[in-house]
């Protein structure tokens, strides 16, 4: 039910009247809202329908004139239903008696509205009267026809009532406008890929992403939430309307006067209803039955017996509570029992001392004045000062618990001591995929003796071309990589060419030795290794001395 604002005068909050026209609006029935919609949906279908057309067909021009003659006439016939759905929501409320003739809307609507494309852009641009020449083109919707005069004056004087109100309402309109537009487009966009999700169903939204860079998408958004929002504004237009007419006319006193009476007419029905049924009663029925003591008793017996077979029924044991049986209090020994006694005895002294430093705290904070007076907060600066500094010592404290609860919890702990030596690991030479920062140029050069020692002499050739590697990674020469080829590190090396020529030329011959042991048919001897040993010593004494 609507109420009735207490000051009319003043009018009602903008948040109530949203309340209201929200329950105006659940209250309506279903041929009210098929009334706005069989108006509306047209006009909005009709006019996505020229914005795609306008904006991508290549015979636009051609189509112009015949799609704006359309949208014209649906403009018309949009606002004759939705002046048709603001008369039936204001018959709703009891401020009109009947609605207009279709005629006569015809001719305020298609006469009066066409305005609207010019003032309302105009006064958007000005900002400050977009208020008012929004609620009066709101207020010729709701009020009809069918005189376009009568209508002009009572909507131009129905949109200057309240302007506060009105005001606060669009805002208010605007937010959730821009929130409504918000959720239909993240839904709209989501909706198809949660079908392919669940159902495979590939469409053309799923393929690509190109439809937000559409204006048609955008203005069929902004369609769906005018097509949801828009009743609503109308509800609270025809709220503002009837309010601003009950000022002279008391039509919503009216209204409550005709609720209150039916429901008068009803409870006069149902109390006479009432006595007429309390007189037809035969007079005996009237009489208590005195029964003899003894039927009584017997009754009362056979109902405690079948009470008691029911209880022992096991079906029904799981309806009885438990049995708790009190169990003997043991004694605790007696180191235990002092323990407890002293648990117990230390927190109820620093309970007390809490308590102490309450009341001191209590007795020394500044007493709050409840006399009429207002209080002087100028002239007790010191107790003012004496409470921010118990403030500030209190959140020092805390700080300080923090801090120190904190630096506790990242004290390191001490770590495990580590073994002296650890296990080194050979690569595997005949590995393709070893790289020369595995080990260092003398893990290298050490593998290298060994591998010679032994008569391996082209594995021991490639652990002498990983430590040169290794020496000139480590001067920075090179930079080590398993995605690169010897002659990428040969590259590397000819930018140093120019400051050490030797370096460059002494690194190419070991390459030649090594690509020739390693991937060809060439067997290294003892004069191959001595060979690559002499420079490799002239390469380490360049990069040394460098």
């Amino acid at each position: 039910m609507i109420l009735r604002p207490k000051s009319l005068e003043k009018g009602i909050g903008a948040v109530e009247l949203l309340e209201q026209a929200t329950a105006l609006l659940r209250q309506t029935p279903l041929d009210t809202l098929a009334s706005y919609y069989l108006g509306t949906l047209p006009f909005m279908l009709v006019l996505l329908w020229f914005w795609a057309d306008m904006s991508r067909s290549a015979d636009a021009d051609l189509r112009l004139a015949g799609g704006a003659l359309a949208l014209s006439i649906l403009f018309i016939w949009m606002k004759v239903w939705q002046s048709r759905f603001s008369g039936r929501l204001l018959m709703q409320l009891g401020g009109a008696a009947e609605l207009p003739s279709l005629t006569g809307s015809v001719m305020v609507q298609g006469g009066l509205q066409p305005w609207g494309f010019i003032i309302l852009p105009l006064a958007g641009l000005i900002t400050l009267p977009f208020g008012w020449c929004y609620a009066f083109f709101q207020n010729i919707t709701v009020l009809g026809g069918p005189d376009w005069r009568t209508v002009q004056r009572k909507a131009r004087r129905l949109a200057l009532l309240w302007p506060g109100q009105n005001h606060l309402l669009l805002a208010l309109l605007s937010l959730v406008f821009l929130v409504l537009f918000a959720n239909i487009a993240v839904g709209v966009y989501f909706l198809p890929r949660l079908l392919k999700s669940l159902f495979g169903i590939e469409t053309i939204f799923t393929r690509s992403n190109q439809m937000l860079l559409n204006s048609t998408f955008w203005a069929a958004i902004a369609v769906i939430t005018q097509l949801c929002l828009d009743p609503l504004i109308k509800a609270c237009y025809v709220l503002r309307c009837h309010y601003g007419e009950s000022l002279s006319s008391g039509a919503d006193l009216r209204a409550q006067i005709q609720t209150v009476s039916g429901r008068a007419t009803l409870l006069v029905l149902l109390l006479s209803f009432s006595l007429l049924t309390c007189v037809s009663l035969p007079a005996h029925a009237a009489s208590p039955v005195v029964e003899p003591q003894q039927q009584l008793q017997q009754r009362a017996a056979q109902l405690d017996r079948a009470v008691e077979q029911v209880i022992k029924d096991p079906r029904f044991a799981w309806r009885l509570p438990r049995e708790h049986h009190q169990l003997e209090k043991r004694e605790l020994p007696g180191f235990m029992q002092s323990i407890i006694t002293w648990v117990q005895d230390t927190a109820g002294t620093v309970g007390s001392w809490i308590g102490d430093v309450i009341k001191w705290l209590y007795k020394k904070l500044p007493k709050p004045s409840f006399s009429g007076a207002k209080p002087n907060w100028g002239g007790n600066f010191s107790d003012i000062a004496l409470l921010l500094m118990y403030v500030l010592l209190a959140l020092l404290l805390c700080f300080g618990a923090i801090f120190a609860w904190r630096r506790l919890r990242r004290t390191p702990k001490p770590e495990a001591e580590l073994p002296m030596h650890t296990l080194q690991v050979t690569p595997d030479l005949h590995d393709e995929s070893v790289i020369a920062s595995e080990l260092t140029e003398e893990r290298w050069l050490a593998l290298a003796r060994e591998l010679l020692e032994k008569g391996e002499l082209r594995l021991g050739l490639r652990a002498l071309y990983l430590a040169t590697l290794a020496a000139l990674a480590d001067a920075k020469l090179v930079s080590i990589a398993r995605c690169k080829t010897n002659h990428d590190y040969e590259r590397e090396l000819l930018r140093f060419s120019h400051a050490m020529p030797r370096l460059s030329e002494a690194f190419s011959l070991n390459l030649r030795i090594f690509e020739a042991a390693w991937y060809g048919m060439h067997l290294p001897d003892d004069e191959t290794v001595r060979s690559y040993l002499d420079n490799h010593r002239r390469i380490t004494s360049d990069v040394r001395t460098q």
